[in-house]
């Protein structure tokens, strides 16, 4: 789970705006199974540091890059490509992190937390 974000079943919360884009989540389901959500993450525009308690899959719609620096300095490369899913663990999403995406296009990211 995010903590930067209050849980709610419709929610859109803004982290960052870049001329007309806005990096921003929008929750669409979130109880005691799963929780799915959408991030738009602009180009140049990173997420705060963060942690997960549970696995995710993550679907891109598009492809391109995103980069996961680690508070501890270790930096992941994240290669996407649009609609194929990546399983994401809970050990990768317990340490505090944030993501970057370091292109110039627009990601959107779809993530279902595997709460069980």
């Amino acid at each position: 789970m995010l903590r930067f974000i209050a849980p709610l079943p419709v929610f859109v919360a803004p982290v960052f705006a870049s001329g007309d884009c806005e990096t921003k989540r929008e929750i669409y389901i979130d109880n005691s199974s799963t929780k799915v959500w959408k991030t738009t993450l602009c180009p140049q525009q990173r997420l705060p540091f963060h942690t997960h308690d549970f696995a995710r899959v993550l679907i891109p719609e598009e492809a391109g890059k995103l980069k996961v620096t680690y508070r501890s300095g270790k930096v992941r490369w994240v290669n996407l490509e649009a609609k194929k899913p990546i399983f994401l663990s809970k050990r990768q999403g317990a340490e505090s992190h944030q993501d970057l995406n370091p292109g110039n296009q627009v990601l959107h990211l779809t993530l279902i937390e595997l709460k069980g």
